[in-house]
């Protein structure tokens, strides 16, 4: 799975056409937009249209904008037209797209980002709180989310070295869904507790042999951003891994979560 703009692709006819087979009203009109050319100019013309895309298949898709249907001017951006196909709901694919859109507010020097919905116990799953009430273009009622966009400090953890157990190694089924194989090892810290109550959790590389034991440098941290407890990445040589290999390796688990990778300046 990826995630483009439907601006920057290359087969926009093909993506447009999926966005049409949409059984959703919203999604019928943001295709109407997207054929007449007229999305930038209700939204603002930095307007990107995301889509969560496998190969051919269209996901999922929002739009990153600067306005939405509560025209606030004060208010940006906005994440609006929130939508999966039915096929593949259930494994919070979208939590991805509002991943990336949180990413873009972050790089764009946002301190908050916004959605207005009917929805009610929804977004709350993927980190944004309710807001307030406020009227949108028509004058009735929508519910405006929002969330904050942080920035950690994680300069006490990175670079020492820490030792623990591994309870799920390479090659070991998750507990509670045996679907789910650990191609990497899996542990925790040896007293040292995360914000769950826990041990803090780790994901730990250099080695394509189970473990029992390790002890290694700690390269990064993965922030849950809808969640409560962060992921360690520990290096059992101390070298450093890329972040599109962190990411690569921990997606078979993380990809239902949203998250932020912050990497040791060495390793970027």
């Amino acid at each position: 799975m990826e995630i483009i703009d439907f601006y920057a692709s290359d087969d926009k006819n093909h993506w447009l056409s999926e966005i049409q087979k949409s059984d959703w009203g919203a999604g019928k009109y943001l295709y109407e937009l997207l054929r007449d050319q007229k999305l930038k100019e209700l939204c603002g013309e930095t307007t990107k249209v995301l889509l969560l895309i496998d190969g051919d298949k269209l996901l999922s898709f929002c739009t990153y904008a600067e306005q939405d249907d509560v025209r606030e001017p004060s208010l940006t951006p906005w994440v609006g037209f929130v939508y999966t196909f039915p096929e593949y709901r259930g494994k919070r694919r979208v939590g991805k797209l509002l991943e990336c859109a949180y990413m873009l507010a972050k790089n764009d020097g946002h301190e908050h980002i916004y959605i207005s919905t009917g929805e009610t116990g929804l977004y709350e799953k993927y980190g944004y709180q309710f807001w307030k009430i406020m009227k949108d273009a028509h004058g009735e009622d929508s519910r405006v989310y929002k969330t904050d966009i942080v920035s950690m400090d994680y300069s006490d953890v990175l670079g020492t070295t820490v030792s623990g157990t591994i309870d799920r190694p390479l090659g070991s089924a998750h507990p509670r869904h045996p679907e789910m194989i650990y191609p990497i090892n899996y542990g925790y810290v040896d007293g040292v507790f995360a914000g769950d109550g826990a041990e803090q959790d780790v994901y730990v590389f250099g080695t394509d042999q189970p473990l029992e034991t390790y002890t290694g440098k700690v390269i990064a941290v993965y922030h849950r951003l809808n969640d409560n407890e962060d992921k360690w990445i520990v290096s059992l040589n101390g070298e450093m891994i890329q972040a599109e290999d962190i990411l690569k390796a921990i997606s078979f688990q993380e990809q239902y979560f949203m998250g932020e990778l912050y990497i040791s300046r060495l390793g970027k």
